[in-house]
C-alpha cells in the first residue's frame, strides 16, 4: 500500500464517539459481559457497521479462546485512550499501570447517565495541539520501551510494552496516521 497517498486527518468527534461505543462493546464482551444484552444493544442503536471487521469477527465467535479473550481485552488500553482524546477523562494512568475498566462504566451508555445519541452529539475532541502532543508523547514512550527491550534493559520511565502499543495505536487513529483505518493503524517507532 502507497502511504504517501493518504494524509493526516483528525478524525470528527462523531467518529471517534462512535469508535468509544464499538471498542466499550468488544471490551465488555471481553471482560464478561452478557453476550445477548451486547447483541441486542449493537442492534437497537444501529451500533454493529461502527464496528471494525476484526471486532465483528469477535462478536461473532460463540466460543473465542483464552487468547481471544486476552487479545480483546487489551483494547481496554485503546479505549482509555479514545476517552480521553473525547475529554471524558483528564489524566491517562502511567505508562506502566494499566487502564481501570470500570471507568467505562462512567462515562459510556448505556451505564452512564446518557443516551448514545446524546453521547454522540456532545461528542468533543480535545484541541489539535493536545492531541498530536500526545502522539508524539506516546511514540516516544513506545520507542524507549522497545529500545530498552532490544537492549535488555528497563525502560526510563518504566513504560509496559502493551499498554503502550495499544494506547499509541488509539491514538494515531484519532489523528488519522496516514489515513488509515482502525484494523490498519500502525504504530511506528
Amino acid at each position: 500500500m502507497d502511504h504517501e497517498a493518504f494524509e493526516d486527518e483528525i478524525r470528527s468527534p462523531r467518529e471517534v464517539a462512535f469508535r468509544a461505543l464499538g471498542l466499550f462493546s468488544v471490551v465488555g464482551l471481553a471482560l464478561g459481559a452478557d453476550r445477548s444484552d451486547i447483541l441486542d444493544w449493537l442492534t437497537e442503536h444501529d451500533l454493529w457497521q461502527k464496528l471494525s471487521a476484526s471486532e465483528i469477527g469477535f462478536v461473532d465467535t460463540l466460543n473465542p479462546s483464552r487468547q481471544q479473550l486476552v487479545n480483546i481485552g487489551w483494547l481496554s488500553e485503546r479505549l482509555v485512550m479514545i476517552l480521553w482524546a473525547l475529554g471524558a477523562v483528564d489524566a491517562l494512568p502511567p505508562p506502566d499501570e494499566q487502564c481501570n475498566t470500570a471507568l467505562f462504566q462512567e462515562k459510556l451508555p448505556p451505564f452512564a447517565l446518557i443516551s448514545v445519541s446524546d453521547f454522540v452529539t456532545a461528542a468533543q475532541l480535545r484541541s489539535p495541539t493536545e492531541l498530536i502532543a500526545m502522539a508524539d508523547d506516546v511514540l516516544g514512550l513506545h520507542w524507549e520501551a522497545r529500545d530498552a527491550r532490544h537492549k535488555g534493559r528497563t525502560s526510563n520511565p518504566r513504560v509496559d510494552m502493551e499498554i503502550i502499543q495499544e494506547r499509541h495505536h488509539a491514538i494515531n487513529w484519532v489523528i488519522g496516521y496516514d489515513g488509515l483505518d482502525w484494523d490498519e493503524v500502525t504504530t511506528d517507532t
